[in-house]
């Protein structure tokens, strides 16, 4: 499967590149370097944005893989069950969703902080943050409803379809333990045994399918609304740090050719 990331260029590289060349213009080449003015830029904040997107950039890229994950990470010699690796996936998967929405707010935050400096009505700006903030939590409240309930109530996450694997599976230990072997109807045992094996691949197969299913679905709705908000904010942010689009800049001087 080839990862979102590949299909295209987005917003947030874009950016990347541009924090890049003002902080170290020699990684253009020579004729574009012309284009720039390093001297006029906000360096300390070209420095300071560039760590805050790095972090929502790691973030994003590490929820991204959870589609592989759900998929294909799997232990080959069985010395962890599907059902057990595929619980631990989830709940590092809800746990790293948090992690980049935290991650965003923060962005978030430090532009309604910033952007202040250079805008005409400090009000729109903080209204927009505002509205930004909480469309960050509406993209991520679904899936991480999962996580508040498990936190806030003291009990633990688990996939409906993964409990039923998971009880299948000890069930099917409990025919081993001698003890317990001794106490039931062994005509019936081979019927329980089968009946048992069924349901826990069944069971964990249907999990598996529905998380793969829904870190796609949500892979591209983040994606598409941390490429949509970036958009939005950099022509404000790239005034404050008084820095200027480098592809921008390099296609308005190929087009004059």
């Amino acid at each position: 499967m080839k990862d979102i990331t590949d299909q295209k260029v987005y917003v947030i590289d874009e950016m990347f590149g541009d924090f890049g060349f003002y902080r170290d213009p020699d990684l253009l080449k020579p004729e574009f370097q012309k284009l720039i003015n390093p001297k006029l830029a906000n360096i300390s904040g070209v420095e300071k944005y560039l760590g805050l997107l790095s972090n929502v950039g790691y973030a994003w890229k590490k929820v991204l893989k959870y589609e592989i994950y759900f998929e294909k990470f799997y232990v080959a010699d069985n010395s962890i069950e599907g059902f057990e690796a595929l619980n631990h996936h989830i709940h590092a998967y809800l746990q790293d969703m948090d992690t980049l929405k935290n991650k965003i707010k923060l962005l978030l935050d430090n532009l309604k902080k910033d952007l202040k400096h250079i805008a005409s009505n400090k009000q729109d700006v903080i209204s927009f943050i505002d509205a930004g903030n909480q469309k960050n939590f509406e993209v991520f409240d679904g899936v991480l409803e999962h996580r508040r309930q498990h936190v806030h109530k003291g009990m633990r996450f688990t996939d409906g379809d993964l409990l039923k694997a998971e009880t299948a599976h000890f069930s099917l230990e409990m025919f081993a333990n001698p003890v317990f072997d001794v106490l039931i109807n062994q005509k019936y045992k081979p019927e329980l045994i089968t009946k048992f094996q069924k349901e826990k691949k069944e069971s964990f197969e249907n999990a598996k399918t529905r998380w793969v299913e829904m870190a796609r679905k949500n892979n591209t709705q983040v994606t598409g609304w941390l490429d949509s908000l970036l958009r939005v904010v950099r022509p404000s942010l790239y005034q404050f740090l008084k820095i200027k689009s480098v592809h921008g800049l390099i296609n308005a001087t190929q087009n004059k050719k």
